[in-house]
């Protein structure tokens, strides 16, 4: 049976501290040294996604699920400090502020999180989205709905991800909390709201008014809701003592047909024409009658544009060459083009960060990284990551053929990788004690008849009283202790690398 003792101080039991498993990684992705790593390979055989991924979510596109690794992402999604990814192979990884519980994860004291950390409990997703504000919703393959993240603004707690009742035969959702809203394979809209004492969901309620629906967005309390001929059609919705009021929905005037639109707040809106011209429109929000303040302008009208996002003050957009603008100074105090992004396939607009998503899968992040939002190590004394850098590689760990449960990612850097080493012992059955002193913690890793001891900040190790080095020295990471894998096999474990798929394989002997 599985043991943790604290032998000088309690640890509570939502701390973790991390095993560093430095590994050197070869090309062909099935054997491990100490030294020596050859690159690992991150590039991936891709197709361009779907073009007409909206900020509500998307259905993930099928030419990738079938020719891609399974590492490649296909969807992303921007809150306030987090962000949520969905890969080719409908797992959701999440990233950034975990302070009021945003990330869904089974340890909600950690504050925040560095790096892509897997969700086990949701997969075959295939469409994602974010309220911005701490809760998430996704679709399933076979049309079911889950939520996780932030219970509400009055609460830290989280909500790990569990399936909405009674919602089946969804292609797409968007995210507001209170109420939310699941677009039906059939072009139905349907919404169901979220008790703010209990928070279980509601029974979901068919809007009425609106048919052929091919997206949906909401913002400010209001819902946008695209047709098939590119007519946009509004409606608000009015939740107080957990009773939901819709208004009827009505057609705006005045605007281009659109085949894909994205919301702001206080009114800004933007679209993009069947000739791929960029818009931007801003409704009367003082008026109780539903019209625009002016008429629509195009924005960039040099560009041909297949996807725009946008956020409170700004807008991303994606060209047909691949090509990522922003209009508005937001994420990174400057507009136009955003240097050092081509090929890019989907993109996600943040309150204070922006993402995208290139043809090989791989994720890129720009603006405010306080919180790792970004995902990538904080270099700035501002918290700012000024031009797009590459998302720290998300890396699955599997222990005797299982998902490693834990709150704690696994991190790669330089070809050595991470795991939580608390979690770890719990997996493969090991005991860990922890001693602290004034001279630092000093951690003591037992597996049958084999016991090895390190301490953090150093590279020594001794096992069995026999004294090894680490291929790197013993570090913390969202909170937690890390030390190398490479132990781990000395110890008698056999620890593989699938590098198609980025897998950790941990199995005992």
């Amino acid at each position: 049976m599985h043991k943790y003792y604290n032998s000088s101080t309690a640890i509570r039991h939502r701390s973790a501290a991390v095993l560093i498993a430095a590994l050197a990684i070869f090309a062909g992705g099935t054997s491990l040294s100490a030294a020596g790593a050859l690159p690992v390979n991150d590039v991936f055989s891709t197709t361009s996604a779907d073009s007409s991924v909206t900020s509500s979510g998307s259905a993930a596109s099928a030419s990738i699920r079938q020719s891609t690794a399974g590492t490649a992402f296909i969807q992303v999604a921007a809150g306030t400090y987090y962000s949520v990814g969905l890969r080719v192979d409908g797992s959701v990884w999440t990233w950034g502020r975990n302070l009021l519980g945003e990330l869904g994860l089974p340890d909600a004291a950690v504050a925040s999180i560095s790096a892509p950390v897997r969700l086990n409990a949701l997969t075959d997703i295939v469409s994602i989205a974010t309220s911005g504000s701490g809760y998430q919703l996704a679709v399933k393959q076979d049309g079911t709905v889950w939520e996780w993240g932030k219970k509400s603004d009055s609460s830290t707690e989280t909500q790990p991800p569990r399936q909405i009742p009674a919602l089946t035969d969804v292609s797409q959702v968007s995210a507001m909390g209170s109420v939310n809203y699941a677009l039906k394979r059939d072009g139905t809209v349907w919404a169901w709201t979220r008790n703010q004492e209990t928070y279980e969901p509601g029974t979901p309620v068919r809007v009425q008014g609106l048919a052929k629906i091919t997206s949906i967005n909401v913002a400010d309390n209001k819902v946008y809701a695209l047709d098939s001929a590119g007519v946009l059609w509004i409606f608000s919705n009015k939740f107080e003592d957990n009773k939901l009021k819709l208004s009827p929905p009505a057609r705006l005037a005045g605007i281009p047909a659109f085949k894909q639109i994205a919301i702001a707040s206080n009114g800004q809106m933007y679209g993009i024409d069947a000739a791929g011209t960029a818009w931007k429109c801003t409704l009367d929000m003082s008026s109780s009658v539903l019209k625009l303040s002016a008429k629509p302008s195009k924005i960039f009208p040099e560009l041909k544009i297949k996807q725009i996002q946008a956020a409170d003050g700004y807008a991303v957009l994606l060209t047909t060459r691949g090509d990522v603008w922003t209009y508005g100074k937001k994420p990174a105090g400057k507009e136009g083009k955003v240097n050092g992004l081509r090929g890019i396939n989907s993109i996600a607009a943040g309150e204070y960060h922006s993402l995208a998503i290139d043809s090989t899968g791989q994720v890129w992040g720009w603006g405010g990284n306080k919180w790792y939002e970004v995902g990538v190590p904080q270099n700035k004394t501002d918290g700012m990551v000024y031009l797009p850098e590459k998302v720290r590689t998300p890396v699955t760990v599997k222990v005797n053929g299982n998902l490693l449960v834990s709150s704690f990612p696994a991190i790669m850097d330089k070809n050595l990788v991470s795991i939580p080493v608390k979690d770890i012992a719990k997996a493969l059955d090991a005991d860990l004690v922890v001693t602290s002193s004034a001279y630092g913690s000093t951690y003591c890793l037992k597996y049958k008849q084999v016991t090895v001891a390190f301490k953090s900040s150093q590279t020594e190790a001794e096992m069995n009283g026999r004294s090894i080095t680490l291929p790197m020295p013993v570090y913390t990471e969202n909170g937690a202790t890390m030390i190398p894998a490479s132990l781990l096999k000395e110890m008698g474990f056999d620890v593989k690398w699938d590098s198609t798929r980025s897998e950790l394989n941990i199995q005992s002997r």
